[in-house]
């Protein structure tokens, strides 16, 4: 074989010569044999018994083996044997070998076919009687290709009955001549090898030398690699290389074709080392890797075959379309390789580049490789679709218009898809002049303009708000056809009503009305425009109509209802749409799932919320098939704080095949953050960036909500390695700074704080009102008030106005030195500067006024609070809580919770269920918390109890030495942990529950708990 680059050079000539020279060879030799039949020199009729058979002399007849004849031509015995050997009937076959041995074998001998199915059934049924075979076999000279055909069907039931037959024919002197031993044994070797029967195999091995022991070495390498002993293949490898013998090229290609997880292809190619790879079967490895995608094993093995000089075009070919969807330098590199080699690039295979270029969005390899075919003079009305598509995916649709006139450069009639398409991109670009162009170049064809041509110029001259323009195209068209379809009407209909040309959409449709051409379309697009127009009774008497005309009305009719009215933000009028779209039989599909979740951030109150998840429950949508609305839910949940219907749709998700978008990892980040999972959110953000998974470059939102995750784990410094690792890829900007500032606030780091500060001023973004309040959060939480205040006068230099979070953090601050005073001053400045206080800013200065004891101060700014409309929260409930507790009137706390629960305005968190048993001990009352724990079980509108609600309870009880109470409780929480309802207890909490039931005398208490944690399989201390 000539190496790659003496094959790559060959001249074209040389290459054309010698097939003419074998086409020349064959008419000659074609010439002869017509010659020979003309002159009678060839029998015009030939016999198979003459040109196959073969006359052997036995003690009682002629003949010796046939081959195979055709089944009509066999002798009786032969046909009766080979058919139940076939049909598996083995007992059968040895019955009419013995009734046909019984006969005498009636002057005739079997054929090859069935004696093959005679040893087959001996070697199932009786191994002991291939004497019988042996001794038949030796009063013929028999041809070796018929033993080698008989062990071969030996070897199909056992080698080690095939070896012992082969030790029979050796014994025998009369079958000895016909043997070619050597041949056999190698046969029953890798047979040996494939059944991995090491000492059998080295035993066959010891008994050849020279030639055939290498032979036979290499044959029982691929045995194993067949077999799929690949440890043994490997060893016996290394063994024959180290002894200085020659692997074979078949040897080797067979190593390389044995890849698999198990025994990948780096192992392969350690174990090859210093051996050439056969041109061949490295193209097929190539291949391979090609249709698994495998970047990493094709880049070792193109290092070993470059290394090697044996690149050629067959490892180039395959090893260029892997990377031109996966590595755009790389492809450049290997293109332009291609090409100095003066290697012939088709255009199929050009197109085939152009085509994965598109998948990877590699704009500039795709105009390299259009490059080459224009060169060339090779390009085509496919290879110019094919650039089109590479553009429109990587929504680069000026560049695709751009093509247009290269495509009449290079004397290409564009057909009817490619102006179709181009005028598209034109029309959604605004290339108005050559959407112009296009649309008359195809008037000017035989066959005219496509109705979608004047679809796409009509929503063109709507987005330009030219309605005479689109009803101006609507009659040029009816001028040129005798029909207008219906669709056309429709377009020009949703122009005339998404520019309040109302009447003259009445016209319209009036119109398409006389011609018996409308459509539900129709109908939809007159709702869809009077809806959004806030015009709901017009809408109301269309869907009247509709109904009368005999059209009902689909999920599309409700929707762009339902969403008119949620965006108008009347959503009594959107629960009065969905009823009747639920009267007409119509479920709700993802689309009015995604609508009617919107109320979810618009909505004063959380039953409205609520209702909207209801939908969701109610409805038989798959939220993990539609991206769209698995982000719509997500962010419902998370804006909710709803932590048990959020777990529920991260359980779907992780069950779902759903290949999600950088928006969606974003989203799924952060809710895995509010679960507090911080491991998952890790484990999406590699899922998301790995090259290996789904490669993608995450969003600056996706960042941002990847160190916001991190950052409120306390994980800062990985926060911070993060944000360096991708800021050249991500360009940072103002809020992810602002993460990374949270995060050291959050630590009490105010310096590193402030260095992240400037290191932002001096990327030269600009400062926003998360930043500047999340730095001011950092040194009031430092205790630094001054540098806090002064940042805030930067703040509103800069002419950003602060907020109530900014002035809460400022409040925040002076409550943490003790400073109520001064808090109050900078809640009077807030209010005098027309901020108006809001939930965060009146739980400030509660939560301070109640940690100093000012009571009277507490119940000013509840009163405030309520007569303000300002929202309470779960946090507000936990100080009031608190405040009860300090005060000493725990039936107050108790009442707080009621009412709330009660009101359902809101669901109550597991931390104000903590808050409210840590009241009970401060006041003295262990058996009031564990009333408490008993009432939030069952509180409407409540999360109940969580792990840490109970860890406290058994804390405090621990300290008020009530054993039998806390080991009650600990058996209550092992059980729902047992059932996923809370997560287990701590090891740190169940040590100290241990420590004080056996010091106390309750070990038999503590027993019990511990094998219900055992037989649940969770931690134990």
């Amino acid at each position: 074989m000539l190496p790659a680059e003496i094959e790559a050079d060959m001249p074209v000539m040389a290459m054309l010569w010698s097939c003419m020279n074998e086409a020349i060879w064959f008419g000659a030799g074609f010439l002869l044999f017509r010659l020979a039949s003309r002159c009678n020199l060839i029998p015009t009729k030939l016999e198979p018994s003459k040109l196959f058979a073969r006359d052997f002399k036995g003690k009682g007849g002629k003949t010796g083996f046939s081959p195979k004849s055709s089944p009509a031509t066999r002798c009786p015995f032969t046909r009766e044997i080979c058919e139940d050997g076939e049909a598996g009937l083995h007992n059968a076959v040895l019955s009419k070998w013995d009734e046909w041995a019984g006969k005498g074998r009636n002057g005739r001998v079997l054929e090859v076919a069935a004696l093959e199915a005679v040893v087959e059934a001996m070697a199932i049924l009786d191994p002991d009687r291939l004497r019988d075979m042996v001794q038949y076999l030796s009063e013929f000279s028999v041809r070796p290709g018929t033993v080698h055909s008989l062990v071969s069907s030996i070897l199909k039931v056992s080698p080690e009955v095939a070896e012992n037959f082969l030790e029979m024919l050796e014994e025998d002197k009369r079958t000895q001549r016909s043997l070619s031993s050597p041949k056999l044994r190698k046969l029953i070797l890798g047979k040996f090898a494939a059944h991995g029967k090491v000492d059998k195999v080295k035993s066959i091995l010891s008994k050849l030398e020279g030639d055939d022991h290498v032979s036979a070495a290499n044959l029982a390498i691929r045995g194993f690699l067949e077999g799929r002993h690949t440890t043994v293949a490997v060893q016996q490898l290394k063994e024959l290389s180290n002894g200085g013998s020659q692997v074979q090229a078949a040897t080797v290609s067979a190593m390389l074709a044995s890849n698999n997880k198990d025994f990948p292809i780096s192992n392969v190619l350690e174990a090859l080392q210093g051996m050439e790879l056969p041109a061949d079967a490295a193209a097929a490895v190539m291949g391979t890797c090609l249709k698994r995608e495998d970047i990493q094993t094709a880049r070792t093995l193109e290092t070993r075959l470059r290394a090697n000089g044996q690149l050629s075009f067959a490892v180039l070919e395959p090893l260029l379309k892997l990377m031109a969807k996966h590595d755009e330098a790389s492809s450049f590199g290997l293109l332009q390789e291609i090409v100095d080699r003066k290697f012939f690039l088709s255009e199929g295979f050009c197109g085939l580049l152009l085509s994965r270029c598109g998948e990877a969005h590699h704009i500039q390899l795709a105009e390299a490789v259009q490059k080459y075919l224009r060169e060339r003079k090779m390009t085509s009305l496919a290879t110019y679709k094919t650039l089109m598509k590479v553009y429109a995916t990587s929504d680069d649709l000026s560049r695709a218009c751009d093509l247009y006139y290269d495509v009449i450069e290079d004397g290409i009639v564009p057909d009817t898809v490619m102006y179709g398409c181009l005028l598209k991109f034109a029309v959604k670009c605004g290339r108005e002049d050559l959407s112009e162009l296009l649309f008359n170049a195809a008037s000017e064809k035989p066959q005219g303009n496509d109705v979608q041509n004047y679809m796409w110029l009509i929503r063109s001259a709507g987005q330009k708000h030219d309605v005479p323009r689109a009803v101006g195209l609507l009659r040029n068209l009816q001028q040129q056809v005798e029909y207008v379809d219906a669709s056309v009407y429709n377009c020009v209909l949703d122009v005339c009503m998404n520019n309040a040309e109302t009447e003259l959409a009445e016209t319209i449709f009036q119109e398409m009305v006389q011609k018996e051409i409308v459509t539900l379309v129709t109908y939809n697009t007159l709702l869809k425009g009077h809806s959004a127009k806030g015009n709901f009774e017009r809408a109301k008497k269309l869907i009247q109509e509709m109904k009368a005309k005999g059209f009902s009305p689909n999920g599309a009719s409700f929707n762009c209802l339902i969403s008119a009215a949620v965006s108008a933000g009347r959503f009594q009028q959107a629960w009065t749409f969905y009823e009747d779209m639920l009267n007409s039989n119509i479920s709700a599909d993802s689309f009015t799932v995604c609508i009617l979740l919107k109320i979810v951030r618009k909505a004063p109150h959380r039953p409205e919320a609520q209702r909207a998840l209801a939908v969701l429950d109610n409805s038989k949508v798959d939220i993990c098939k539609d991206e769209v609305l698995l982000n719509t839910v997500l962010d419902a949940c998370i804006h909710l704080k709803d932590n048990k219907r959020l777990a529920s749709v991260l359980r779907k998700f992780e069950r779902a095949t759903l290949k999600p978008s950088v928006q969606n990892y974003g989203l799924l980040i952060k809710a895995y953050s509010c679960m507090k999972q911080i491991n998952k959110c890790w484990t999406v953000w590699h899922e998301m960036t790995d090259k290996h998974q789904q490669g993608l470059i995450p969003s600056d939102v996706a960042l941002s909500c990847m160190l916001d995750a991190i950052v409120t784990s306390g994980q800062v410094e990985e926060a911070v390695c993060l944000f360096e690792q991708w800021q050249t890829v991500v360009p940072p900007n103002t809020i992810i700074f602002s993460n990374l500032i949270k995060g050291f606030a959050s630590q009490g780091d105010a310096e590193r704080a402030m260095k992240m500060y400037q290191r932002l001023k001096s990327q030269g973004l600009t400062m926003n009102l998360v930043a500047y309040s999340t730095l001011i959060d950092a040194q009031a939480r430092a205790g630094n008030i001054d540098k806090a205040h002064a940042l805030l006068e930067q703040m509103e230099q800069d002419g950003v106005k602060p907020n109530t979070v900014t002035y809460s953090s400022l409040v925040k601050g002076h409550c943490l030195k003790g400073d109520l005073d001064g808090a109050l001053q900078v809640f009077q400045t807030m209010v005098a500067k027309g901020v108006k206080a809001d939930t965060v800013m009146y739980n400030t200065i509660l939560d301070g006024a109640v940690r100093a004891s000012r009571f009277a101060l507490c119940d000013q700014l509840i009163q405030e609070i309520s007569q303000s409309g300002t929202d309470v929260s779960n946090f507000t409930l936990s100080i009031r809580v608190k405040m009860w507790g300090k005060r000493k009137q725990l039936e107050k706390a108790f009442a707080e919770v009621r009412k709330y629960s009660k009101a359902g305005t809101m669901q109550l968190d597991s931390k104000l269920c903590t808050c409210l048993i840590s009241a009970c001990f401060h006041n003295g009352a262990p058996d009031k918390a564990l009333q408490a724990l008993q009432e939030v079980k069952s509180l409407p509108n409540c999360d109940g109890p969580d792990v840490g609600t109970y860890e406290q309870l058994i804390e405090q009880l621990v300290k008020v030495r009530q054993s039998q109470e806390a080991a009650g409780v600990a058996l209550e929480a092992t059980s729902l942990a047992a059932s996923g309802s809370i997560k287990p207890l701590s090891a740190s909490a169940l040590r100290q529950l241990q420590r004080h039931l056996v010091q106390s005398g309750h070990s038999y208490l503590w027993n019990k708990l511990k094998d219900e944690l055992l037989a649940a399989q969770l931690p134990t201390p």
